[in-house]
């Protein structure tokens, strides 16, 4: 396969299961794919690609569910953010499902995710981990929500979810130098994403008034992910892309239901599954491929 292919993962919080059958079944083909940008819990998703670790998100994400809600208000009153954050980006990759950094840090190719930086109001990528602790203290970041999480310190600067500033990283992938790009949507084909109401934009301003141009992005928020939306269709009819997500079912970015989550985790499975001929004519591959 060429160098120059990479798959971008956009990210939703539980919509990303979606990616993680995906990217499983690529997993199941022996399909490997040499880059990869993945947003926010995209990139929670897609670590486990770059390890090889074929089921992980069913033991890291809806697994743990069955016996502990990890999130929620009541974890966001006790310890100040909708998603248990320690639970997620240290318990479970340590002790629950651990994440294999050793052979991640071997992959030959890239993996990138992202931060917004608050004072810049800009997305800030990240390639290089030294150890598991900076990843996962990247990714904590890289899926801290505005109101729901707390701002992460990367670098002496203040970051938070890099979905608020590049959410479906096309341009990116473009800049990264990739001709064949697999993108992975968590939303079906008629979403669009529409500007928050005053109420919220209000609540922006209030909250993250000493960011002010992380404030003016948020503003532009909808229009950007549109456009990207855009960029992509259009690459898709140049044969530079080729795009799967939802169609049959969708669920929320906060859904805690286990079995609604297995049954979005098959549907993104099937849905490769179904499209994998037109996948392999994309990529160039022998469609004789088991």
């Amino acid at each position: 396969m060429e160098s120059s292919t990479g798959i971008v993962l956009e990210g939703g919080a539980m919509r990303s299961i979606f990616s993680a059958g995906v990217l499983d079944f690529l997993m199941d083909k022996g399909i490997e794919i040499p880059n990869m940008i993945a947003v926010s819990a995209g990139a929670y998703v897609g670590l486990n690609y770059i390890s090889g670790q074929r089921g992980r998100c069913m033991d890291a994400m809806i697994e743990p569910l069955a016996e502990y809600k990890y999130m929620g208000m009541s974890t966001f009153f006790k310890k100040g953010t909708f998603f248990d954050m320690e639970y997620l980006f240290n318990e479970v990759p340590k002790v629950k499902s651990p994440f294999d950094f050793v052979t991640f840090k071997q992959f030959p190719g890239k993996f990138l995710t992202s931060t917004v930086d608050c004072k810049s109001g800009e997305a800030v990528y990240h390639e290089h981990f030294k150890d598991q602790d900076e990843l996962f203290k990247i990714l904590t970041a890289a899926n801290s929500m505005p109101f729901i999480a707390k701002i992460s310190q990367i670098g002496g600067r203040p970051m938070l979810d890099g979905g608020m500033a590049d959410a479906i990283p096309i341009a990116k992938a473009l800049e990264e130098g990739w001709n064949k790009i697999i993108v992975v949507l968590t939303r079906d084909i008629t979403y669009r994403k529409k500007e928050k109401n005053r109420l919220y934009q209000l609540a922006i301003d209030i909250v993250y008034h000493r960011y002010p141009k992380f404030v003016k992005l948020i503003r532009g928020r909808g229009k950007y992910y549109n456009n990207s939306l855009d960029a992509i269709a259009q690459l898709e009819k140049e044969g530079r892309a080729f795009v799967l997500r939802p169609t049959t079912m969708t669920v929320g970015n906060k859904e805690s239901d286990v079995e609604t989550l297995k049954a979005y985790y098959r549907h993104g499975y099937d849905t490769a599954k179904e499209r994998f001929g037109e996948l392999l004519q994309f990529l160039g591959l022998d469609s004789t491929v088991e």
